[in-house]
């Protein structure tokens, strides 16, 4: 394996390292704010807490036009060209930008606060509640502009340090709120904790450089039609896609069952999104931006997309395999006994998280090229067999259903995005990462076929076995890739400085 690519991989170690370790703090922090959220709220309130999420995160999709994605895109390749006037220009478009989708979501907000109390709850008595809320877009749009342009300029050590710090701040905030105004703490945390984020988000990105500009009203129309073109076709994919989640959470939520079906599928996402899907959040940081800046070299978008899948196989491995070693008891600690029947729904989500370990980067191709209509389709379909899959295979099959469908649709959109950029941009898997690829979904499928038929604590042994192996055989494939000792001490000594 040549030189460029071990130094290839050891950018991507770097950034996920980086970026991964305040991951681990924020989650290490964030395990004590779950825990006294699951005691004081219980499986009732972390649904609400889920449904209000939903509710704010579809009004963002409507208002934000996809600044968040586009913003970063815009960014970094301002901040690629080496021209400061230029990077300074794209800068006060986005964050005027910023500024009028907060007050697109207000408006909105206002609006629909009739509605969506009775959609969200089926009573009007929670207006209210909504007009609080919309606080949230004005702080929470300012803070998106603060951390695409943290991403852009790849300020990885500001986006580490940033996260861990607002991770223990929304800690201290949450608890003591929670503890004593238990259900009615619930808009309180949500309107103050976005306020916290743009505060951290500001504070770390006042460092970046720019010199001052002057971009008219038309200037700022015009600079950022292209960043609002391709955020407003993002913009209608994650709308879309909020809606079927929210769609999901509210057919859960009127499930008439002994325990809340709703709180139990949070739950299980929060799992797989926050603390499994950690790695991912590490890589994006990094991979999206430097994707962007070569997508026009087809031959290097292939062998950086190559890279970022074994890393991502490589990290992503083992820690699902240990997931399904310690599921029971993670859950436990996490939360409390009520909610250990989680464990039904990730038999399969866990092994469909391998496989969104394959597919994730082939999309971001599509992203990084700005090919807004492909883009489009593709989140299109995921979405949409999200829902179908989900609610087909929870009325057969139940919570065991739920997992399932998210292996179904992971599997059927990666054939699909796969032959997309085989054909448009000549992407393909090359020979050591087919490897990995086949040895770790082989893992991941034993590990699920053993959680299947086989209870805990009988299971345990079996995946510990599987766990170690994987183990293994991510050390030994890194240690083809670069000197893992070498790494290792580097690392160390920079944490030390």
């Amino acid at each position: 394996m040549g030189i460029e690519a071990n130094q290839s991989h050891k950018t991507i170690l770097k950034a996920t390292g980086v970026f991964g370790f305040s991951q681990v703090l924020r989650i290490l922090v964030g395990l004590l704010s779950s825990k006294f959220v699951a005691l004081f709220l219980g499986t009732t309130g972390v649904g609400i807490v889920g449904l209000l999420q939903s509710t704010l995160s579809i009004i963002t999709s409507v208002t934000g036009f996809g600044i968040n994605i586009s913003g970063v895109r815009m960014v970094a390749l301002a901040h690629s060209e080496k021209d400061q006037e230029q990077f300074s220009k794209s800068i006060v478009v986005l964050q005027r930008w910023s500024i009028v989708t907060g007050i697109l979501g207000v408006l909105l907000t206002f609006l629909l606060a009739k509605p969506l109390s009775i959609w969200t709850f089926g009573s009007v008595n929670y207006i209210n509640w909504f007009f609080i809320l919309s606080i949230n877009f004005i702080f929470s749009s300012l803070a998106v502009s603060k951390m695409a342009v943290l991403q852009g300029t790849r300020s990885m050590k500001a986006i580490a340090v940033s996260t861990v710090i607002y991770a223990v701040l929304a800690t201290c905030i949450t608890i003591p709120i929670y503890y004593f105004f238990r259900m009615d703490g619930i808009v309180p945390v949500l309107v103050l904790i976005a306020v916290l984020n743009y505060l951290v988000n500001w504070f770390f990105s006042r460092k970046i450089e720019i010199i001052p500009v002057q971009v008219s009203v038309k200037e700022t129309i015009s600079c950022g039609i292209e960043m609002i073109q391709l955020g407003f076709l993002l913009s209608i994919n994650v709308i879309f896609g909020q809606i079927m989640s929210y769609l999901l959470k509210l057919y859960f939520n009127f499930q008439n069952t002994s325990v809340s079906i709703l709180g139990l599928y949070v739950v299980a996402s929060t799992l797989l999104i926050t603390y499994v899907g950690m790695i991912f959040s590490a890589m994006s940081t990094d991979f999206y931006p430097r994707l962007t800046i070569v997508q026009k070299e087809n031959s290097q978008v292939k062998e950086m997309v190559n890279d970022q899948i074994e890393v991502a196989l490589l990290l992503i491995t083992p820690l699902i395999l240990g997931f399904y070693f310690l599921a029971p008891i993670v859950i436990r600690l996490l939360y409390s006994k009520d909610f250990l029947d989680v464990v039904l729904i990730l038999k399969f989500a866990l092994l469909a998280i391998i496989v969104k370990a394959i597919i994730w980067p082939l999309a971001f191709i599509i992203l990084a090229k700005g090919e807004k209509k492909l883009y489009f389709k593709q989140e299109l379909l995921g979405d949409a067999m999200n829902i179908i899959f989900t609610i087909l295979l929870y009325e057969y099959l139940g919570l065991v259903g739920i997992g399932l469908a998210m292996l179904f649709n992971y599997a059927v959109y990666g054939v699909y995005v796969y032959n997309v950029v085989k054909n448009k941009f000549q992407f393909n898997f090359r020979k050591n990462t087919l490897g990995i690829i086949v040895k770790s979904t082989v893992l991941g499928s034993l590990a699920a076929i053993t959680v299947l038929f086989i209870d805990y604590p009988n299971a345990y042994w079996i995946l510990l076995i599987l766990c170690l192996m994987s183990i293994c055989f991510s050390y030994i494939e890194f240690n083809k890739r670069i000197n893992i000792k070498e790494y290792v001490l580097k690392f160390r000594n920079k944490l030390k400085k």
